[in-house]
């Protein structure tokens, strides 16, 4: 670059300066490209796959076929709902040896978490010493924000889809304690499209229900639920039915669940 003697000196060098090629400095490069290989990885690891004995991750957001879908099925209880711990753990009580399909998944969508597939050490078996557990290592904690109370789940017996009339065993999901008795339970829906809804549990063979919620209105695509208090354990242990039955808004077209259970008061 030449500057004439009567040039301004701070001219000739900012003439100098934006001649000059500019590139990013080599070190931030690498490291933009390691952070990318990184998160890269880290979303990899993440993705819903086998891990040991399960299938668990995070997958792409499941369609539902069905009007009301059940998400989960459980005996209504908390163990410090907001810390995550070591491992997360599904008990679950058995009249008989069944064919079992648990599903962990999350209520309302937010990471679309999702476990399913589950190999157990051991055959299922009458009684209440079913159990399934799992680190939240891999993927619950890498999720950051997850607690246990976001997620649900459904133990559906001899059937791995959903469908209008589902068997289940009511899970219970902790990550420390459990109860020694079951004293409420607690179903969470969806649904496809706006609907009217009223709810009602029979005892398997009785035609009168033993408990209710009046109808009322439940949005599309966000869970809801309905709680059975059972007036401290004095349900009798047996077969029972909860029964939803309305009409979507859109069409007045009629639409209804069963979901079938066994409820067994003490956890032992």
């Amino acid at each position: 670059m030449w500057c004439s003697t009567g040039g301004s000196s701070w001219r000739c060098w900012a003439d100098r300066l934006e001649a000059k090629p500019r590139f990013a400095p080599f070190p931030i490069v690498i490291a933009a490209l390691a952070c990318a290989c990184v998160c890269a990885q880290a979303q990899t690891q993440l993705q819903y796959q086998r891990r040991a004995n399960h299938y668990e991750g995070v997958r792409a957001r499941p369609v539902s076929g069905f009007d009301i879908e059940l998400l989960a099925a459980q005996a209504a209880y908390a163990d410090d709902s907001e810390k995550i711990g070591e491992r997360f753990h599904v008990r679950f009580f058995l009249t008989r040896p069944r064919a079992v399909h648990l599903v962990v998944r999350e209520l309302d969508y937010r990471h679309f978490y999702w476990l399913d597939r589950v190999q157990p050490e051991s055959p299922w078996r009458a009684g209440f010493a079913n159990v399934f557990s799992w680190s939240t290592a891999e993927v619950v904690r890498q999720l950051g924000d997850l607690r246990i109370s976001d997620l649900g789940v459904v133990v559906r017996l001899d059937r791995d889809t959903p469908s209008a009339i589902e068997e289940v065993a009511p899970a219970l999901f902790y990550q420390s304690q459990f109860p020694a008795a079951v004293r409420a339970y607690v179903f969470h829906f969806r649904l496809r499209e706006e609907a009217m809804l009223r709810a009602a549990i029979f005892r398997d063979a009785g035609s009168e229900p033993i408990w209710s919620a009046p109808s009322a209105r439940r949005t599309a695509g966000r869970p809801f639920s309905y709680q059975w208090d059972l007036a401290n354990g004095a349900a009798p242990e047996g077969a029972y039915r909860l029964v939803l039955s309305g009409y979507l808004l859109s069409t007045n077209d009629p639409v209804s669940q069963v979901v079938r259970f066994h409820h067994r008061p003490r956890v032992r």
